[in-house]
């Protein structure tokens, strides 16, 4: 069968195949997992530069949330367009991931390509 590039195809339904255990994770453990993800890491030496006070402030900011403005800032970072960040991470409007990437975009943007310019 042929398909013209103005036919598209079939929508494909989403697929989701995750296993961490028996039962679904609950929303609230994922910060729990990030926490002792970071505690063993320092235990073990991974994480030199932090002292026990710096690790300790650390882990109370730790949530789930972490992870999206982390992706969010890196997305940016990357050169990717707010539309695409926007529609990757579900953002409604652009409010969000612009506030999270202010301080990058000093760094990324018109200023930034000019401070490297001149370095």
């Amino acid at each position: 069968m042929v398909i013209s590039r103005t036919e598209g195809t079939p929508a494909q339904p989403a697929r989701t195949d995750y296993d961490v255990g028996a039962g679904a994770l609950h929303p609230g453990s994922i910060g729990a997992l990030y926490r002792a993800i970071i505690r063993r890491a320092f235990a073990r030496g991974a994480l030199p530069d932090l002292t026990a006070d710096d690790l300790a402030r650390l882990l109370d900011g730790i949530s789930a949330h972490s992870t999206r403005v982390g992706l969010n800032q890196d997305l940016f970072v990357s050169g990717e367009e707010l539309a695409g960040i926007m529609d990757a991470l579900r953002w409604k409007s652009p409010r969000m991931p612009l506030a999270y990437n202010r301080n990058l975009a000093a760094e990324q943007g018109a200023a930034g390509r000019l401070m490297r310019k001149l370095e």
